[in-house]
């Protein structure tokens, strides 16, 4: 298991049609990214190379001798290996203070932003807006949600030392719960189901297509064992049995609606591109899970929200 901070998330590009020599610097880099199969973002506030993603940053931390030292019941036992070595959770708290964000944060399980089932959403999520328009999952990448939004305004005199502590047992569970020897023969990951339709959802005649999982129970169990070790927090665990595909009417009131006959177009779009085999296969299919602060909160479909990552925990 692999250990992934990064002390910030840089704005979306986003790709637009555009005429010859009209595009950005920013857009061409990204358009020759994609072509050498090096893929971006187009759907939302994702739009980082794959390379960018997983690439380590240097900081600074003036409490990093602190945090490190043996006295501090807080430090984390990382693998003594070098090359398995990354920065620690609790190191990413001043990015959150200067971050600006909302005070809420969320713990995600997302397939691995490099392999056949989240490029498949995202090219999903790209063909459908410009069939139908976007819906609220376009707002958001790829990702199964293991918490509902944690509300940290009310406790903004220290939120910051609070999310440091849900870092920190997120950190020890997953250690502790999901070791590299389980993942060597069956993985304990998510399985794909299928594609469904949710009919009248969230309101009666609007619909919503997602994505079936199952998931194991162990990643429920390091949720509720979190939202207990910081109770304060007031950490809703979530079921995880589903990645959302497209709705409208859940969190922003729009007179959009996803119609009966929408939903089955929608059904079989998604079908033509999840319903493969490298898509399905959990062998090429890694995921992660990923603790987020959510920085930009958008009020519209076609503006994605905006999170910074504090730690990653590849699985």
């Amino acid at each position: 298991m692999t250990i992934v901070t990064a002390l910030s998330l840089p704005a979306s590009i986003r790709i637009r049609p555009a005429g010859r020599g009209s595009l950005s610097t920013a857009a061409m880099r990204a358009s020759r990214l994609h072509n050498t199969a090096i893929m971006t973002r187009t759907a939302n506030a994702f739009s980082l190379p794959v390379e960018q993603v997983y690439e380590q940053q240097p900081f600074s931390h003036d409490g990093d001798a602190d945090m490190e030292s043996t006295d501090n019941p807080h430090a984390l036992q990382l693998s003594s290996d070098a090359s398995k070595v990354h920065p620690s959770p609790l190191q990413m708290q001043p990015h959150w203070h200067n971050a600006g964000g909302s005070h809420k944060c969320i713990v995600y399980l997302e397939p691995r932003r490099n392999t056949p089932l989240y490029m498949a959403i995202e090219e999903f999520f790209r063909v459908s807006a410009s069939m139908f328009g976007p819906t609220e999952a376009h707002q958001y990448h790829p990702h199964s949600s293991m918490t509902g939004f944690i509300d940290l305004a009310p406790m903004c005199d220290n939120a910051g030392s609070m999310m440091a502590e849900i870092a920190y047992h997120l950190h020890s569970l997953v250690t502790a719960k999901l070791p590299s020897s389980l993942m060597q023969g069956d993985k304990v990951a998510p399985k794909v189901r299928r594609v469904a339709v949710v009919n009248n959802y969230p309101h009666p005649g609007t619909h919503k297509i997602e994505i079936k999982l199952d998931t194991p129970a162990v990643f429920r169990d390091i949720i509720d064992q979190v939202a207990q070790l910081v109770a304060g927090a007031g950490i809703r665990p979530k079921r995880m049995g589903h990645i959302s595909l497209a709705y409208c009417n859940k969190h922003v009131p729009t007179t959009t609606v996803v119609s009966a006959e929408q939903a089955k177009k929608l059904e079989s779009l998604a079908q033509s591109f999840l319903c493969h085999p490298h898509v399905f296969d959990p062998a090429k299919n890694p995921w992660d899970i990923v603790f987020y602060e959510l920085a930009y909160k958008s009020t519209s479909l076609d503006i994605p929200h905006r999170f910074s990552q504090i730690a990653r925990w590849q699985l």
